[in-house]
């Protein structure tokens, strides 16, 4: 699964990696940049598709379905599985015209080590910062309308295998586009395992176990003196 990443540019910095997108719209207001510690219920910076037009901006991270009963009962949907997407009545219209990206560049994964949990930074060795798979809705209630998102994941690599047996979809840079053309008839082939020998990954403290923990100290690796 995917449950806490980081995103450690500057809003400067970000900016200037979207530059090399054409007839873009970013808004950024209400995403604070960096984070050291994403998680749940937090607004993360995603993309979409629309109108002809790449839109950058806050989703709730926590997909609530569009006839779900109240907000409570989406925020769970942190994430999705790659492999029952279309047997999810939650998503599998999404799929088809509500894809998005959720830019990081790493992820933690907690890895489990004689009876105890070791929180882990997993990086790509390629690139600074990359993008998640994701799907987006948009939820009306009562007078207000919630976007949120959700994370595709799916299983493991040879290099996460060691760590969990399940990890989040990321993208190739050149399939971004791709992924996010809603006339792409063959979005289902872009979910599956990045390449194994372009992960890295490094332990790090238990003080990124709390969630408001934001600062750079969740990133700092532990060394391992055995």
């Amino acid at each position: 699964m995917c449950g806490r990443f980081t995103i450690t540019l500057t809003k400067e910095d970000f900016i200037n990696y979207l530059s090399t997108y054409d007839d873009i719209h970013i808004d950024l207001d209400h995403i604070v940049l960096p984070n050291y510690n994403v998680a749940p219920s937090e607004n993360v910076v995603a993309m979409i598709s629309h109108k002809d037009q790449y839109r950058v901006g806050p989703l709730k991270w926590g997909f609530i379905p569009s006839f779900a009963k109240d907000i409570k009962s989406g925020f769970k949907m942190i994430n999705a599985r790659a492999e029952t997407l279309l047997d999810k009545l939650a998503f599998k219209d999404a799929i088809i015209s509500k894809r998005c990206v959720i830019f990081a560049d790493s992820f933690y994964e907690w890895k489990k080590e004689d009876h105890k949990k070791i929180p882990m930074r997993i990086k790509l060795i390629d690139q600074e910062i990359f993008a998640f798979a994701g799907l987006y809705s948009s939820y009306k209630d009562k007078e207000q309308t919630i976007h949120s998102a959700t994370i595709i994941t799916t299983q493991s690599n040879e290099f996460m295998t060691s760590i969990h047996h399940r990890m989040p979809v990321i993208l190739k840079k050149d399939d971004i586009e791709a992924w996010l053309n809603h006339k792409t008839l063959h979005a289902m082939s872009y979910l599956k395992p990045y390449d194994t020998n372009q992960m890295k990954a490094y332990e790090v403290s238990n003080y990124v176990n709390n969630a408001s923990h934001k600062g750079k100290n969740c990133i700092e690796e532990i060394k391992n003196t055995n």
